[in-house]
């Protein structure tokens, strides 16, 4: 094959002008409806493109692979006629046959039906233990998995469903409250709150099987339980609640319920399992759909005082974004 390319290339370079189906040029095979080219179109025919715009940045580039035969146009990884071509929902592709949520909180069904037209139905939604998400890049009912509410330090917040936000002045912030179960469940209710002056974190206080407790700012391998100081590590109620020092934090969790690292200075991380039920505060109600979250401060409880809600937090770019998983990790 690579003396084949290479053979190509020196023709091609050269101007010679190969045939196509010279016996000296045997390329891969490909599927159905396709061909090989050394340097195909950048912006080869395509199902979506016949529907709309697509972006093409580089127009004077080209690569190679298979393509669509003449008359035919790339439908997922099949070339069809354009007859056969599928359905297009808000700038978006689907072949025919596909079935999709088109948008979260998945409580509508679309079908790109074999005829090419696009049918959507009502659907009763996710359940309890799922969730609407994006995993490999399709929308879709998923299994509920531990999600993190961070404050950032400078005011800025994410929350469990990725809403951004920035807070500042100096206030108290309830960033989850878990309400007591029902009865037979025997859930305890689960509180955690947050003091801030300006772009400093102050102290976070957990409430949660009866007991509570508080991480002051600049403290280190102590807390605060009911009142009294306490050397880490700790363990109370049975192990119900653990307090524990990992490196420049300090660690606290709950059995079945959240886990809180504050590094004692403007950094708290509040990771949650699936809740059994519905969160309220500022991390939101993890439900999957940022959009929803609070961003007024209705949920927090009593009305935080002398908060003021700012410009929302900018994006982090892809290389800042993997710096702090590691950080989160």
């Amino acid at each position: 094959a690579s003396m084949r390319v290479c053979w190509e290339v020196f023709c091609v370079c050269g101007g010679f002008g190969v045939p196509k189906h010279s016996p000296f040029l045997t390329g891969p095979v490909c599927p159905p409806n396709q061909h090989y080219e050394l340097c195909g179109p950048p912006c080869p025919p395509t199902c979506q493109g016949e529907a709309g715009p697509q972006d093409c940045s580089d127009a004077s580039t080209c690569s190679e692979g298979c393509f669509c035969d003449p008359g035919f146009f790339r439908s997922g990884d099949h070339c069809v006629p354009l007859p056969q071509c599928g359905c297009v929902l808000a700038g978006r592709y689907y072949p025919r046959g596909a079935q999709f949520y088109p948008e979260s909180p998945c409580t509508q069904r679309c079908v790109c039906s074999e005829n090419g037209e696009l049918e959507c139905h009502p659907t009763p939604g996710c359940s309890s233990d799922e969730e609407c998400t994006v995993q490999d890049g399709v929308l879709e009912c998923h299994p509920r998995t531990c999600r993190q509410c961070q404050v950032l330090g400078a005011g800025a917040y994410s929350t469990f469903d990725g809403h951004l936000g920035n807070l500042g002045g100096s206030c108290s912030l309830l960033l989850l409250e878990l309400e007591r179960g029902e009865p037979e469940e025997e859930l305890e209710p689960i509180t955690v709150a947050l003091e801030q002056e300006g772009t400093e974190v102050q102290r976070v206080t957990v409430m949660a099987h009866g007991v509570t407790v508080v991480m002051d700012r600049g403290q280190q391998w102590e807390v605060m339980v009911d009142g009294e100081r306490h050397l880490l590590p700790l363990w109370l109620r049975g192990g119900a609640v653990g307090v524990a020092q990992v490196g420049s934090h300090r660690l606290l969790q709950v059995q079945g319920g959240p886990k809180i690292l504050f590094d004692g200075n403007a950094y708290v991380v509040l990771t949650l399992p699936p809740p059994s039920r519905r969160p309220r505060g500022l991390c939101g109600n993890f439900n999957g759909d940022p959009k929803d979250d609070d961003s007024d401060g209705e949920a927090l409880g009593s009305p935080p005082q002398n908060c003021t809600h700012l410009a929302p937090a900018p994006s982090c770019s892809p290389a800042q974004a993997r710096r702090c998983a590691v950080l989160a990790d």
